[in-house]
């Protein structure tokens, strides 16, 4: 599940609220911001209790759990703990931390007075409208994460607000991210809903400030890594630095810290070019590494490629998925209009899919996970069929084969394989019955 499906779907736990929108009076909450040392510490005999696999995979993961490890040539042995490094442990840390959400929430009966709460990996969010609830929710966090053997590391784990002051500190950071509330007038409140009086407040989530720094780091070591290196190569590995960043980025209120990063990273272009020619005028340098003298604007490039500028990334709000809804449901009408531009989506197919509520035209039967989705014609191409959608259909690729399988030209199995006949006087095939009576060689 990535970072943004998370925070979207869970974090303000009202799916009124968007990024930079308004809150309803009950989301001025107190949070609980905290962090588990999970690979360290996980109980094994709970972590397998966990597990629903068959006995095969059980024994397997057993093994990996109980391997041990090498450090400067003495083996010692893992009787807690997932090892880090290995490809499957965030896999088992998430096992073994699958069901904090449940247990929190049977701790608030009532849906008027329930908490929220969302977890990535190892950090985690708990959201209640009172300070004496989201103590009742750390203590109840505490009891259920004792079971498997773990704590709350106490120097990463702390109550605050997002509207108000609370023990210094207003906010919090989570996933590179500072989400806090700021009063507002009427003009700019957040509202419950289109028909209630303004909050006087709103929300607000842009990246966070150990964010910004970590990448301006990482774009200055990239720019000292390539020094002396042609211009096109320090644009290249500039381009997916920036670009990941920004795309993560791009869907909080993230403007402002774009053209702040624009500014940072052009002081930093303009010391390296000044490094590589200190004896030249700065006119020489702007003109040779940004062209301004042919009147497009400082723009980065040695002509084959450009710069990414982070303004180039626009923003994309994100909507909230409803409910429970995942990729792997089975409900491919909702996420063929969700995912529109998504390659399984675009084009005929999508049209087609959100045409026939998801379902297969044949069977009648939803698309699900794993399903191969084929386009056929009603009426066949050879029969005069044309391509016009009203003459086209989506169906499962089994009952594409059925139903050519009862037209009186034949079966349409794609994934029927069959030997080639021999080519008459020129090949036969490779094995042929043997002499001794036997069918086949």
């Amino acid at each position: 599940m990535s970072r943004n499906r998370l925070l979207e779907s869970r974090m303000l736990g009202n799916p009124q609220v968007r990024f930079g929108g308004g809150q309803t009076k009950k989301e001025q909450q107190c949070h609980l911001v905290g962090w588990l040392p999970t690979f360290d510490n996980i109980n094994h005999d709970a972590l397998m209790r966990k597990l629903n696999a068959y006995p095969a995979m059980r024994q397997a993961i057993k093994g990996w759990l109980k391997a041990g490890v090498i450090d400067t040539g003495v083996f010692d042995e893992t009787r807690r703990g997932t090892p880090q490094g290995g490809v499957i442990s965030p896999l088992l840390a998430n096992i073994a931390l699958h069901g904090m959400e449940t247990a929190l929430l049977q701790a608030f009966p009532t849906k008027r007075n329930k908490v929220q709460f969302v977890r990535y990996a190892d950090d985690f969010v708990a959201f209640h409208a009172t300070e004496e609830g989201i103590k009742k929710a750390k203590v109840g966090l505490e009891t259920w994460i004792q079971d498997i053997g773990l704590e709350l590391k106490p120097s990463k784990t702390r109550i605050t607000h997002t509207l108000y002051e609370y023990q210094g500190t207003v906010g919090f950071d989570f996933l590179g991210w500072t989400v806090r509330q700021f009063p507002v007038g009427k003009t700019h409140s957040g509202k419950a809903n289109g028909y209630s009086p303004a909050l006087g407040f709103k929300t607000i989530i842009t990246p966070s400030k150990e964010a910004i720094k970590r990448h301006t780091v990482a774009v200055g070591e990239v720019i000292k890594k390539n020094r002396h290196a042609p211009q096109g190569k320090l644009i290249k590995e500039l381009n997916a630095v920036i670009r990941g960043w920004t795309n993560y980025h791009r869907t909080v209120a993230a403007s402002h810290t774009f053209r702040s990063c624009r500014r940072t990273l052009f002081l930093q272009l303009q010391q390296w070019a000044k490094s590589r020619h200190p004896n030249k005028s700065g006119e020489w340098r702007s003109n040779k590494y940004w062209h301004v003298d042919q009147g497009n604007g400082w723009i980065f490039t040695d002509q084959r490629s450009k710069l990414w500028d982070h303004t180039r990334t626009h923003i994309q709000r994100h909507v909230k998925v409803k409910g429970t809804a995942s990729p792997y449901d089975g409900n491919l009408l909702y996420w063929s209009q969700r995912l529109s531009n998504h390659y399984m989506f675009s084009g005929t197919l999508g049209i087609l899919l959100r045409k026939q509520k998801g379902k297969c035209k044949w069977c009648g039967l939803f698309f699900n996970d794993g399903d191969i989705p084929e386009i056929d014609h009603i009426t066949p191409r050879s029969f005069g069929g044309g391509e016009e959608l009203s003459n086209k259909c989506v169906l499962h690729r089994h009952c594409h084969d059925q139903r050519h399988a009862q037209r009186e030209d034949g079966t349409h199995d794609k994934g029927h394989v069959i030997e080639e006949p021999c080519a008459e006087k020129s090949a036969c095939t490779v094995l042929k019955p043997s002499g001794g009576g036997d069918s086949s060689a």
